[in-house]
């Protein structure tokens, strides 16, 4: 029961991935921005989280891995709770940024600053739905490798925040800093 759901929501994530991209082919519209960190960085963190989905998608899949600890019941309930919570936040960022999804630094002015939805509880609820994406993975799959991507991932993600929160003050100044002073970085309950 639980692998399906796992398999299912792993499905519509890569369709959505797919449908982004796609839907930015089709329109001709530039969905890769400017790293706002060091290449190199960028791309390991982008790996990362291909890791942990992959490791997701085995959960789906019913395909054992090795596990440092072979989870009990109740740890793969909390895990699809939070696969559920990421999976629906990401979907919700995704449509409220509509075009204005950008991987990267968007050089475009015709972007706006989003600040109500889901953005009015989180000023990252795209990097943050992938957090508890990641982290459902590694509930799911403890496993070393699969533990160390989602570490690394939320790492360099961490620091993608505060340089595309940088780039966001400089770009809409008094507005954004009076925004982030409402809204926290991951979650604001």
């Amino acid at each position: 029961m639980i692998s399906t759901m796992v398999l299912i929501i792993s499905l519509l994530l890569i369709l959505l991935i797919a449908a982004v991209i796609g839907r930015a082919i089709i329109l001709k519209q530039k969905i890769i921005g400017r790293p706002p960190i060091p290449v190199f960085y960028f791309i390991l963190a982008k790996i990362f989280v291909l890791v942990n989905l992959t490791f997701l998608l085995l959960k789906g899949l019913n395909i054992n891995v090795d596990r440092i600890f072979v989870p009990v019941g109740f740890v793969d309930i909390i895990a699809l709770a939070f696969l559920i919570t990421g999976s629906v936040i990401l979907f919700l960022s995704t449509f409220k940024l509509n075009n204005d999804l950008v991987f990267g630094l968007s050089s475009s002015d015709n972007h706006k600053l989003q600040t109500n939805g889901i953005y009015s509880i989180s000023r990252h609820p795209f990097y943050l739905g992938f957090i508890f994406i990641l982290f459902s993975s590694c509930l799911f799959n403890p496993n070393y490798i699969n533990i160390l991507a989602f570490v690394g991932a939320w790492i360099i993600h961490h620091f993608i925040m505060i340089r595309e929160e940088q780039s966001l003050g400089l770009q809409y100044g008094e507005e954004y800093r009076q925004y982030a002073k409402r809204v926290k970085r991951y979650l604001s309950l």
